[in-house]
């Protein structure tokens, strides 16, 4: 996967998470967090810049702290995110403002997950049905805690 992805850069790039499922990979390209769809075929990983959306993301309290949707073809809606911190996350936990949580393994402090069932809203509206995520270490302490309303909480 690596090199497939590094193909399409002259600058390094370092592969950091991957949904297999949906054929996602998540990745660095110096401080911008890349999400982009890839193709693995006849024992291949073939990548293209076609389908990826990236940023770089900041915070002037607390700990920098992503969440974001999108949409790609033949993939569906995805949240994705991430926080920076030199602790290790184990979970996300998203909060929806119907109520409902979901829970999502931690990869090198970023997550990637479809949109659940119960938010039937497009991609674009997503942060009116969200509330807020929850990053946790492995023994269950908070590391920090995204609001919708852009407060930012860390322990």
């Amino acid at each position: 996967m690596q090199a497939a992805v590094q193909s399409q850069w002259n600058s390094p790039i370092e592969v950091i998470n991957q949904d297999e499922k949906n054929q996602l990979v998540y990745y660095l390209d110096g401080p911008q967090h890349v999400l982009g769809v890839y193709e693995f075929k006849d024992g291949k990983y073939r990548y293209r810049n076609e389908q990826s959306v990236g940023g770089t993301f900041f915070s002037q309290i607390g700990l920098p702290f992503l969440v974001t949707a999108n949409y790609f073809d033949g993939v569906g809606n995805i949240i994705h995110g991430a926080v920076t911190t030199d602790r290790q996350v184990d979970k996300f936990v998203l909060h929806y403002k119907n109520g409902e949580i979901e829970e999502v393994t931690a990869k090198n402090n970023t997550f990637i997950t479809e949109f659940p069932s119960h938010l039937t809203v497009e991609v674009s509206m997503f942060f009116t049905e969200f509330k807020n995520a929850v990053a946790y270490d492995k023994h269950g302490e908070v590391i920090s805690i995204w609001n919708r309303d852009g407060e930012l909480n860390d322990e």
